[in-house]
């Protein structure tokens, strides 16, 4: 079950890493929805904590790297203007 929860957590990564980097890259966030980043940041940050207390590292260091993600892009995305 160990790898159906890492498989998860790579999907996801995979998933949010393109908007991560084509932000970076191109510092374009107008398109991109602040409370959407916001929810998902607070989401991935809450799931870190609920893995890393409950010993399930599939769980806290895919939503590390998605929480780091959110704040990349709400930090352009607030700096934009």
């Amino acid at each position: 079950m160990n790898l159906v929860g890492y498989l998860a957590g790579l999907l996801t990564l995979v998933g949010y890493l393109p908007q991560t980097i084509k932000t970076i890259r191109t510092r374009q966030t107008e398109d991109l929805s602040l409370p959407t980043f916001l929810i998902i940041g607070a989401s991935a940050v809450l799931w870190t904590i609920y893995g890393y207390s409950n010993h399930k590292p599939a769980i806290w260091v895919t939503n590390g790297v998605v929480s780091a993600c959110s704040v990349i892009i709400t930090r352009i995305k607030l700096h934009e203007g």
